[in-house]
């Protein structure tokens, strides 16, 4: 039978780990996984809100704003890749593409409505 030994732990870890004890984003993994009521509160602040007055009209030219971006986006990322990552990228430009045009299309009505 073999005693048991402690074992001691390289001190170059515990060093390594002393870094993350205080830093703030230990403490936002820690509230995400043990204090679900805190980690909703992270995931109630929004990056982007829509004005409560923002009009039809201007939602939909504001949304194929931000579609003409994703598409330039898209078709530049294409542009510098190769095989299917270049696929991907060009699938995406796309889909955004197609979204674009319906929005423009109801921006059209919308227009011709109006009148």
């Amino acid at each position: 039978m073999t005693p048991i030994t402690k074992i001691t732990p390289e001190t170059e870890i515990e060093i390594e780990l002393e870094t993350f004890k205080d830093s703030a984003a230990t403490q936002r993994a820690l509230d995400y996984y043990l204090k679900p009521a805190v980690s909703q509160h992270y995931f109630e602040k929004k990056l982007f809100i829509v004005r409560s007055d923002l009009s039809q009209e201007e939602a939909l030219v504001n949304a194929s704003d931000f579609l003409r971006c994703a598409i330039a986006t898209a078709q530049g990322a294409a542009e510098s890749q190769q095989g299917s990552h270049r696929d991907l990228f060009l699938s995406v430009a796309h889909c955004v593409e197609s979204a674009k045009m319906l929005l423009d299309k109801a921006l059209d009505v919308q227009q011709v409505s109006a009148r």
